[in-house]
């Protein structure tokens, strides 16, 4: 699998509260009429999904990947407030979003969110506009949806090294969280939502969900069988309560149906994934949201 034959530009995108964040745009030779977002996983750097998204572009995809705020290309700006997870959310995903419908105002935008990134679609207004949305291994992350054998560890985890690690000011390694090492913002943030059976919740502890139901499209949700430390298929099937109005289509792979040894939480977007793989999902993408457009 290779990209080297796609062209791509390198894009700052500022946000509403002034922080930059890096992008790339991946225009295609051939438009097929949608844009289509990916949205990362904790920590993950944009160039990891370089592989997919100049596949999805070559395709006819107008694709744009991004850094959330403190991770890889996009530092946080000298003397701002400390990145959070929320605004991952509520600014570097809605500024992406924005900044598809003004360059490309008549493509229909479609995503594709990994773990994190399909979490927090009710969190911004622009998600009502999707016309097709794909989240692989994105679930609901409370501590308790995981196997007995992970739940001790991760309960260990959020009630203690993260605590700890905040309240003495140390950084956790990168690999306890399978990314980049998070900005404490990020990790307070995270550590509270996964010891909170609503997950995504306000500093205060509740659920927030505050444009969840305006979600109408479709939604294909992959979990994937062997990925039991980060998205266990219970996580996955409990995510999609909260997307109650959008038209929920779950998929469950067992990476021997696909003739794959393992696949786990990251192996998706690895560039030996087999191309067919990918096709099927640019071509769900394409084919429900142009039903979505006749229909509307």
């Amino acid at each position: 699998m290779t990209d080297s034959s796609i062209p791509t530009e390198q894009i700052t995108l500022t946000c509403a509260d002034g922080q930059q964040i890096a992008a790339t745009l991946y225009p295609p030779q051939q438009s097929n009429g949608l844009s289509l977002l990916i949205n990362g996983a904790t920590g993950v750097p944009r160039g990891y999904y370089n592989a997919f998204a100049a596949f999805q572009a070559a395709s006819g995809f107008t694709v744009l990947t991004y850094d959330y705020r403190g991770i890889a290309g996009s530092p946080p700006t000298p003397g701002a407030p400390l990145p959070r997870m929320l605004d991952w959310a509520q600014q570097d995903m809605a500024t992406a979003m924005q900044c598809l419908a003004q360059r490309f105002p008549a493509l229909t935008p479609t995503l594709l969110g990994h773990s994190f990134g399909g979490q927090v679609l009710g969190l911004v207004p622009q998600s009502e506009s999707l016309a097709a949305i794909v989240t692989v291994a994105s679930q609901h992350g409370h501590w308790r949806n995981w196997s007995t054998s992970y739940q001790w560890k991760l309960a260990l985890v959020w009630y203690g090294l993260v605590p700890l690690s905040l309240a003495l000011g140390f950084r956790l390694p990168a690999s306890l969280f399978g990314g980049e090492r998070l900005p404490r913002g990020v990790l307070k943030d995270w550590s509270r939502w996964c010891r909170s059976k609503h997950y995504v919740c306000d500093d205060r502890g509740r659920p927030l969900r505050p444009y969840n139901d305006r979600l109408r499209a479709p939604i294909r949700m992959i979990s994937i069988d062997d990925d039991l430390q980060f998205g266990p298929r219970r996580g996955v099937d409990l995510l999609a309560g909260y997307y109650p109005n959008a038209q929920i289509e779950r998929q469950h792979v067992v990476p021997a149906d696909w003739g794959l040894p393992r696949i786990g939480h990251f192996g998706f977007f690895r560039r030996d994934m087999p191309a067919q793989r990918w096709a099927e999902i640019g071509d769900w993408l394409c084919a429900t949201a142009r039903r979505r457009q006749q229909a509307a």
